[in-house]
């Protein structure tokens, strides 16, 4: 899928505030949740639960998370993540869930073993499965490509 492909999707966004964007594709039942800067525990907290509401109630399967302009997760939302967070997702229709880092190297390090202890949680729960992507073409691919599930 190239850029231009990517470009003809139809999205929508259906809320922005001061830290968070979230658009939706209905056609690629897909939702891109979009950090405005970098957040703390209570906005992305806040940020989850109302695309989580959406997801469930438009039936969307795929997540795209922009943490572009993350560059610390607190141990306490990496506490909500790997075990509220998870076991959340597995009540939803949401089956893949891509991340997109920056490729600052120290925020790829931080993030390796937090995002490693979530994949395992979200196989625990049999719900989504979750992968880093360092660009969002290949992010895409993955989510929307032959053989989603």
């Amino acid at each position: 899928m190239g850029e231009a492909e990517y470009h003809k999707f139809v999205s929508e966004e259906i809320l922005r505030n001061g830290f968070v964007s979230l658009r939706y594709d209905a056609a690629h039942a897909l939702l891109t949740l979009k950090w405005l800067r970098q957040i703390d525990f209570e906005e992305r907290r806040e940020g989850f639960l109302r695309a989580l509401d959406f997801s469930i109630g438009n039936d969307i399967r795929y997540w795209l998370i922009d943490d572009a302009e993350i560059f610390v997760i607190t141990s306490q939302e990496q506490h909500w993540v790997e075990n509220e967070w998870t076991a959340l997702v597995a009540t939803s229709g949401i089956s893949k869930i891509a991340v997109l880092l920056t490729d600052h190297y120290n925020s790829l390090v931080s993030f390796t073993g937090f995002t490693q202890r979530a994949q395992k949680k979200y196989q625990h729960h049999g719900s989504a499965r979750h992968e880093v992507f360092m660009d969002q073409q290949t992010a895409l691919q993955w989510l929307l490509g032959e053989g989603r599930q």
